[in-house]
């Protein structure tokens, strides 16, 4: 498993690290989405500054966007906060930003700081 989940009282930090899968990313989504404490989240940083190698493809990440589509069904809140450093990264969540899915605010950031600061405001 290249992910960790740390729950906050609002929201949940996903820090990936290592190598990140497809795997890895859906299984982040799925264990955050079936967890008790979804529906009082209002916001998900994914935080992957600690990640050495990106081999999560296109076609996952339009999937993952059309799973947390539905999920806004349940839990309309949310606000997403993407940190990354490396280009390859920037790139996945560039393409997760702008799916024409995506339903909740999204914002990519080169800091853990500077994404916990927007989602404060």
């Amino acid at each position: 498993m290249g992910y960790e989940l740390i729950w906050e009282p609002r929201g949940v930090l996903k820090r990936f690290f290592g190598p990140v899968t497809d795997a890895d990313v859906t299984a982040s989504v799925v264990q955050t989405h079936g967890d008790e404490r979804f529906d009082s989240l209002r916001y998900i940083i994914n935080n992957y500054l600690d990640a050495t190698e990106c081999s999560v493809s296109p076609a996952s990440v339009e999937e993952l966007v059309a799973i947390e589509h539905a999920a806004s069904i349940s839990n309309a809140r949310i606000r997403i906060a993407l940190v990354a450093a490396a280009a390859d990264f920037i790139e996945l969540a560039g393409q997760y930003a702008g799916s024409p899915l995506k339903t909740y605010p999204t914002r990519i950031f080169s800091s853990l700081d500077d994404a916990r600061i927007w989602l404060d405001a």
